[in-house]
């Protein structure tokens, strides 16, 4: 039997712009419906924390960057386009499938 790795997110935004907040709605949404409450999200305010961006190369936002399972990915904009956010992460595409991470890097 093989240990779950709990998935780990982190969405850099900047301040309280209405982007940022749809990417938060989008991604809890997309979340909860295919984790429920077993996923870890760090959220990342680059205008408090620009080291935090600096750091993993963060050049733009909201950007949502999965660190596990691996291979890390990372996806700019407002997660609206739930398909495409869905096949970026290796997620299913209807609630109840398996769910298959990625193995490839390329989007």
């Amino acid at each position: 039997m093989s240990a779950y790795t709990l998935p780990r997110f982190l969405l850099y935004i900047t301040g309280d712009s209405p982007i940022g907040r749809r990417a938060m709605a989008n991604f809890r949404d997309l979340a909860e419906a295919v984790y429920k409450e077993r996923y870890e999200l760090e959220i990342i305010d680059i205008l408090r924390q620009p080291a935090r961006a600096e750091e993993n190369n963060i050049l733009a936002a909201p950007t949502l960057v999965r660190l596990s399972p691996s291979p890390p990915v990372k996806i700019v904009g407002d997660l609206s386009a739930e398909g495409r956010v869905r096949q970026i992460l290796g997620l299913p595409e209807q609630p109840g499938e398996a769910i298959r991470p990625r193995t490839d890097t390329k989007g």
